[in-house]
């Protein structure tokens, strides 16, 4: 069996074997020695070992490996694990297709477009049909097609309160607290420290704009969905502001925000949010 601990934008895995079953559970250094093991590149993956992972978490394909005749692809294809994340897509492709599209809109924020919600989601239109399929200009990762169709799913409840809280106070926000610092704002806070015109430069193209803030030295308000708003509060290095002399970065969400999302697709939303900013 293998549990999987996912980098949810960059689409790496850490992949762990626990203890248990026949061929589906073997590890990827043995599916790795049945490989031709040439690191060509010629394939999706970097390397020969990127690629036994990807296929043992389905990822990847066993026609994708140009250098491998058809006796090898017929063993490694039974290696080849099912991705999850397909199966919740679809799963939430039928759930959508009871929504009434015209009833939750305007409370999603979209707009239609010939019979399709039209969505932003991090400076990025995506389109979403009565079926779940979502298309837009480029590559669409599959965990952004999980968060567009749980927004739609969600459905949301009343407008955007313009009260701020911290993540903590969201229902159930406190549970994920120690993982949204460390994978939002501390990484947030690291990217403004070695470069913040820069990355107040991505902000912008990503729709966010400078604020005013009596608790910060810079603030950005920025649009991550149509009814998530978010603010991001940076105080910069400075002995006389903190004790320590430390930069600080808090992210700050609508008091509405878990009635569009919960707590764990907002970390996620902001992981994503980090990703993109980090890839300048």
């Amino acid at each position: 069996m293998l549990a999987e601990c996912p980098d949810l934008w960059s689409g790496s895995f850490t992949v762990c074997f626990v203890a248990g079953s026949g061929r589906c559970s073997m590890n990827p250094i043995e599916v790795y020695k049945k490989l031709p093991r040439k690191n060509c590149g010629e394939c999706p993956q970097k390397t020969c070992m990127a690629y036994a992972l990807a296929l043992i978490k389905g990822d990847a394909t066993v026609e994708e490996c140009p250098h491998t005749d058809e006796a090898l692809r017929k063993d490694l294809s039974e290696y080849r694990g099912k991705d999850w994340r397909n199966t919740l897509i679809d799963t939430l492709k039928n759930d959508i297709k009871h929504i009434d599209f015209n009833a939750i809109l305007s409370r999603l924020g979209g707009i239609d477009k010939d019979g399709k919600i039209m969505i932003k989601c991090l400076g990025t239109d995506y389109f979403i049909d009565r079926n779940g399929e979502i298309t837009t200009q480029g590559h669409i990762n599959p965990w952004i097609k999980i968060l567009l169709l749980h927004y739609i799913k969600t459905g949301g409840v009343g407008e955007p309160t313009g009260e701020w809280v911290s993540f903590s106070e969201l229902k159930s926000g406190m549970v994920k607290e120690t993982s949204f610092r460390r994978d939002c704002e501390e990484p947030l806070r690291q990217l403004l420290d070695n470069n913040r015109e820069e990355i107040t430069l991505m902000i912008r193209r990503l729709g966010g704009r400078e604020i005013h803030h009596p608790s910060a030295d810079h603030a950005w308000k920025l649009y991550a969905l149509p009814r998530v708003p978010v603010l991001i509060l940076y105080r910069m290095e400075d002995e006389e502001l903190n004790e320590y002399g430390e930069s600080h970065v808090r992210i700050l969400f609508d008091r509405s925000a878990d009635r569009f999302l919960d707590v764990e697709s907002l970390v996620f939303l902001l992981e994503g949010f980090i990703h993109i900013i980090s890839r300048r």
